[in-house]
């Protein structure tokens, strides 16, 4: 029985719910954690405004020392100041900036440039200092803005992506559940009546088609399942015409060629899921549709009359034609309309004896009058 379990779609349905509500929950976990990522990255770049600071603290301290050794010697050697500093402001300057950083550091760059000469003297130096001391508050301040609204997008960005998730996560897993549900309904109400009436012999011996005995059982349990699914049911009761005629001509081995012939037709025509086909005895034969309408069901019928006229098998003493035929008589089972299994095997051979009595070689589909 585990091991009956272990290969059931049911069963397969359900790991496969599992594993897919898993697949979502732990993508949006994952997509969660990669947004933090991301903030740590962007928070790391938004403290790199530090790294300018930084550098303007280089040039203060530079500025500084030039003047000290300006104050300390008449003849102070300005070169290896002036080319720390131009080296320093360089990479500041390079830096990216906004348009309006951009207006205030070219005017602390004009200050800068001017300064890089032997004339100048110790308060243009001081000048510069003061500019680059500016420089330094503004970018500290511009630095602690850009994160704070930085953090603040990011915390309203991704609440909106988790919760997002989330939704997505718990619609997903409704629509699948409801998919399982339907399959696992589907598959366990025709699956219940195939293992319970699985009997060694549930099929006709020489046509191969399913037997009487087992009709009875798909037969009984049809409204059943029409109730239960909503869904439109067919019986569909044929008869080859005149077939006494062609025993009597041909022989009995001829005719049991002609009834393999045209269970094979049947058959192969009825070969979907949820399409039984039956020997109800002699040359009588039946099919049962779960879930069809009346204009697939009347074009089916339409079909069937012609794939069996077109195997061409003679047959002399037919009234209607020189080949063998079959008359048609079938009913439509409404869902909840609770009709008896009796009422309807009676009203489909009614059905089939009104083809006959219209000439044979044609269907007739029963209608309340």
């Amino acid at each position: 029985m585990k091991k009956e379990f272990y290969k059931s779609v049911s069963f397969k349905l359900s790991v496969l719910s599992v594993i897919i509500l898993l697949s979502l929950l732990t993508s949006a976990f994952m997509f969660n954690s990669q947004i933090d990522k991301l903030k740590k990255r962007i928070d790391y770049i938004y403290f790199g405004n530090y790294i300018p600071v930084l550098k303007l603290h280089t040039i203060d301290d530079t500025y500084n020392a030039l003047i000290e050794c300006m104050k300390k010697y008449k003849k102070c050697d300005r070169s290896s100041y002036f080319k720390k500093i131009r080296s320093e402001w360089k990479y500041y300057n390079n830096a990216y900036k906004s348009d309006s950083e951009r207006m205030v550091v070219n005017k602390v760059d004009k200050s800068v440039m001017n300064s890089l000469n032997d004339e100048a003297k110790i308060p243009v130096y001081n000048s510069v200092i003061n500019e680059i001391n500016f420089l330094k508050e503004h970018e500290k301040k511009v630095a602690y803005k850009k994160r704070k609204e930085f953090l603040e997008e990011y915390s309203s960005m991704k609440d909106y992506l988790f919760y997002n998730m989330i939704i997505l996560v718990f619609i997903s897993f409704i629509f699948i559940a409801l998919i399982i549900y339907s399959i696992i309904k589907k598959d366990n109400q025709l699956k219940i009546l195939t293992k319970k009436y699985k009997l060694e012999a549930i099929t006709d011996g020489m046509t191969k088609l399913y037997n009487r005995k087992y009709f009875d059982k798909i037969f009984d349990n049809m409204p059943f399942i029409s109730n239960a699914n909503k869904w439109k049911c067919a019986f569909i009761i044929l008869d080859i015409d005149f077939f006494k005629q062609y025993n009597d001509t041909y022989g009995h081995d001829m005719g049991d060629v002609t009834l393999k012939a045209v269970a094979s037709t049947l058959k192969t025509y009825f070969n979907k899921e949820y399409e039984y086909v039956f020997r109800l005895g002699g040359e009588e034969f039946g099919v049962i549709l779960f879930d069809t309408e009346e204009s697939i069901l009347e074009e089916c019928l339409k079909d069937v009359n012609k794939s069996v006229e077109s195997l061409n098998i003679e047959h002399k003493n037919s009234k209607i034609s020189s080949v063998v035929t079959i008359s048609i008589g079938a009913i439509i089972y409404e869902p909840n309309s609770y009709v008896s299994c009796n009422r309807l095997y009676k009203l489909a051979d009614e059905s089939l004896y009104k083809s006959k009595e219209n000439g044979r070689n044609q269907y007739t589909i029963y209608k309340e009058e």
